[in-house]
């Protein structure tokens, strides 16, 4: 087959889309079939006057070409005017409305007809805008020396596009918007009264008690509505429909669960389900006995919330992700971005910070997303993604302030304050708000594991291991379960008990493969303990998860460990075969 030479170059494509177009060609084709050609003969013609082309035109949807986004963003903004004048004729339903997509990029011309990604990536953005909208990638952007003013949607993940694409909606003058949306819009979730094996009066109050302490529990996270005893308890005894209870009580969520005896054993079963639809999201079972209920009752409470809590923010997060742009609220940004701080890559570091920063933009009021902008910028620092550290920092202690200011009775924004206290070494600051957050949510794991490591540092060992074995057990599959366990190993560190340390450590890396925190301590207890084959193999993997390692950042993220802790550390890490460039500031 003969390869014929090609034309490759640089354009701005623009992809215009009719909204609503199956259901006005339903309603009236004839009148559908004029307006789309009037508004394909009028995109043409606007397009020609300014330097541009319109290469294709399929059904209800323009292709055009430019050389420059200056031009095609005239366009766009031309042809918007247009048919929103056009349609000033129409009633609203028999409006046909235009979005725009943008982006610039190669192509590859053949004849008449161009290819190339950036084709596709303009028709994802065009699916993002608001009907009579245009929407633009930030390579759009860049190009105009004279910004519109722009409305900033972070970064999308689009269909069949590897990368995000940060994106923007311009305002087109005349636009109808829709109204701002609620910043409160969280979820409500109720607690119907566990059921029992009839007869069995003793499980009868130990079931009742167990949905008690589980709707106070869930209360005290103070993030999503809790619909009160008083009006769960309302459906005691009855069978249940679901999507009735959930839009009588306006609950999106519903925990149901049962408890039953076999002889002096107890388990317990619980299920989220989703109002709406009675989808089952989640289901866990637990097991006491009849001794020790009555004293682990609330430590079961606890425990069935914490499993709880992360299950519903990944369900909202999830339904956060597949809304669309134009749609969102500060709440639907603030779970996006909690989506992304789940995971552990940079990109996704970056993508949480970004997300949360809109989020704080859009409701400023938010303490919630403040305390997690913080936890955010935390995560940049504490996983060496940084840029600038003095910038994260400030963030992080600007956020965490203003999360408490906002919501004094939050658990979170004083644990996020802790973080910030401890990056800088105010040690009995940090221990003050851990203690304030555990107060105000006992069932906060992080805060119980993070209060164990303050109370190590400052020599009380066995408070501190107790408050960490606390954390363990609250939350046995947590997702910093790891952390825990590297926490104690923190803890038994700084009493010198190395060979403890050791294996602390070992089952943070069991837990999380990519710990670097983890094998550098157990690189300096081995090389402490002089096991020195076990602390060079593991230098070695510190220094390949974390090749920027060096006695500067080192100290900065353990500021709040006692010097002479530090300095035994550092030892360790010698004395496994560690030669730090900057090892002359130590």
């Amino acid at each position: 087959m003969a390869v014929t030479a090609v034309e490759r170059r640089s354009a701005t494509l623009v992809s215009a889309d009719a909204a609503g177009y199956s259901r006005l060609m339903a309603a009236d084709e004839l009148a559908t079939i004029h307006a789309i050609n009037l508004f394909r003969e009028t995109g043409e013609a606007i397009a020609l006057d300014q330097g541009g082309r319109l290469v294709d035109s399929p059904g209800d949807n323009l292709l055009f070409e430019f050389d420059n986004a200056a031009s095609a963003l005239q366009a766009a903004l031309r042809f918007q005017a247009f048919v929103l004048a056009a349609n000033e004729q129409h009633v609203p339903e028999e409006r046909m409305q235009f979005r725009i997509g943008m982006h610039s990029g190669e192509v590859v011309v053949d004849k008449s007809r161009i290819y190339g990604s950036g084709i596709n990536i303009a028709a994802r953005l065009e699916r993002l805008a608001r009907a009579g909208g245009i929407c633009i990638s930030e390579d759009i952007r860049n190009e105009l020396d004279v910004t519109p003013p722009l409305e900033d949607i972070g970064p999308q993940y689009v269909k069949n596009i590897p990368h995000p694409i940060h994106a923007y909606f311009v305002d087109v003058p005349g636009q109808a918007l829709p109204a701002p949306p609620s910043s409160s819009a969280w979820p409500a979730i109720a607690v119907l009264p566990f059921v029992t094996p009839g007869g069995d009066r003793d499980a009868e109050y130990l079931r009742d008690g167990i949905t008690e302490d589980l709707i106070t529990t869930l209360a005290m996270w103070r993030q999503f509505p809790v619909i009160a005893g008083n009006s769960t308890f309302t459906y005691k005894g009855q069978t249940v429909d679901p999507a009735v209870v959930g839009k009588e009580l306006g609950a999106q969520y519903l925990v149901m669960g049962s408890l039953w005896r076999f002889d002096q054993r107890i388990p317990i079963a619980v299920r989220l389900l989703d109002a709406q639809t009675g989808r089952p999201l989640w289901a866990d079972r637990w097991s006491t006995t009849l001794d020790d209920v009555f004293e682990t009752g609330d430590e079961i409470a606890q425990a069935i919330s914490v499993a709880l809590r992360p299950e519903l923010l990944k369900d909202m997060s999830e339904r956060a992700m597949r809304q669309a742009p134009a749609d969102l609220t500060a709440w639907d940004y603030a779970l996006r971005g909690l989506w992304h701080l789940r995971r552990t890559t940079r990109a996704d570091g970056e993508q949480a910070v970004a997300l949360l920063e809109r989020a704080v933009q859009l409701d400023p009021s938010s303490g919630f997303s403040h305390a997690h902008l913080a936890h955010a910028h935390y995560r940049m620092l504490q996983n060496q993604w940084t840029v600038d550290r003095a910038a994260d920092l400030g963030a992080v202690i600007e956020h965490a302030e203003t999360a408490v200011a906002y919501d004094a009775m939050d658990a979170n924004g004083y644990l996020f304050r802790s973080l910030a206290s401890s990056l800088q070494g105010k040690r009995e600051d940090a221990l003050r708000d851990l203690r304030r957050a555990v107060e105000l949510n006992p069932s906060l794991p992080v805060a119980r594991s993070l209060l164990g490591q303050f109370l190590g540092m400052a020599g009380r060992t066995e408070e501190g291991l107790r408050e960490l074995d606390h954390a363990i057990r609250l939350s046995p599959r947590d997702p910093q379960l790891w952390s825990f366990h590297a926490g104690r190993g923190v803890v038994l560190f700084v009493a010198r008990r190395y060979e403890e340390a050791r294996t602390a450590s070992e089952q943070a890396i069991a837990i999380e493969p990519d710990a670097a925190s983890a094998f550098s301590m157990v690189a300096a207890t081995s090389a402490l303990l002089g096991d020195l084959p076990r602390a060079r193999t593991t230098l070695a993997e510190t220094l390949r998860l974390w090749p920027t390692l060096s006695v500067a950042t080192l100290r900065a993220v353990v500021a709040s460990v006692p010097e002479p802790a530090v300095d035994e550390y550092l030892r360790g890490l010698r004395l496994a075969g560690w030669t730090p460039h900057d090892d002359d500031v130590s």
